[in-house]
């Protein structure tokens, strides 16, 4: 009788420990704090960051990634700049222009293009390109501008479309950077946000990693939490990209 109990007490204990171990509810037990811990970047790059990739990134690297053939079919300007509508009477800043890719195109089309960056080499290079490729009517109309992370070096409404193609995960703080250059619209302005899915898409030299993309919900949120009231989410007209129109 003794070993039936004993028996019987060891096959509900083995039961129990079975339990335990299958439950997903239960946490699992904590690591030491000397053991060895994975480190998952942050999407959100530091100002420092920004600054080592502006430093380390080769500026032919940097061209080519964005003048590629084969851009204009998969980013697909013209449908991007439709958005925009009527801009011959329009200041546009395209934040981040990288090689050029917007601002040439929309010189042709708006009174003033503002083409703002963080990379001097990247001033230098268009204020040589825009001489080579466009008419001296056009280059007058463009006018490059040397930003920081923080501070777009825009004025208080001077522009009336904010461009952002292919730059927003690489934003400082977000929010409070949406909320600077609210202030640099015009009343009646609006912000554009061109930017990669967050879902698999062919692999492409010109693609960033899926760390380095922003889901289209979250852009949604943060735009509504600088103050935009107005927003408009396009998630069809390209392949691999959303864009986004707010205003205030």
């Amino acid at each position: 009788m003794r070993f039936s109990n004993l028996l019987f007490t060891f096959l509900a204990l083995v039961v129990l420990l079975i339990s335990a171990c299958s439950d997903p509810t239960l946490e699992p037990p904590v690591r030491d704090s000397n053991s060895k811990k994975q480190v998952i970047k942050d999407s959100t790059p530091s100002e420092s960051d920004l600054q080592a990739a502006q430093d380390t990134t080769e500026l032919e690297q940097i061209i080519q990634r964005d003048d590629s053939p084969d851009r204009g079919s998969w980013q697909k300007p013209s449908v991007v700049i439709e958005k925009m509508g009527d801009l011959s009477n329009k200041t546009v800043a395209d934040i981040g222009f990288g090689s050029g890719f917007f601002s040439r195109r929309l010189a042709q089309k708006a009174k003033k293009v503002i083409a703002i960056e963080l990379d001097p080499r990247l001033i230098s290079y268009m204020d040589s390109i825009i001489v080579l490729e466009l008419s001296e009517e056009f280059q007058e109309r463009i006018e490059t501008r040397l930003a920081t992370p923080t501070d777009s070096k825009l004025t208080v409404e001077e522009a009336d479309i904010i461009l952002l193609v292919n730059t927003y995960p690489w934003l400082v703080d977000r929010i409070n950077y949406l909320k600077q250059l609210r202030q640099k619209l015009t009343p009646k302005g609006e912000i554009i946000i061109v930017d990669f899915k967050k879902k698999r898409i062919p692999r492409n030299k010109s693609f960033p990693e899926t760390r380095y993309r922003v889901p289209l919900f979250e852009v949604e949120n943060e735009l509504e939490g600088a103050g935009f009231s107005t927003i408009k989410s396009d998630d069809l007209s390209l392949d691999y990209q959303y864009i986004v129109v707010a205003s205030n």
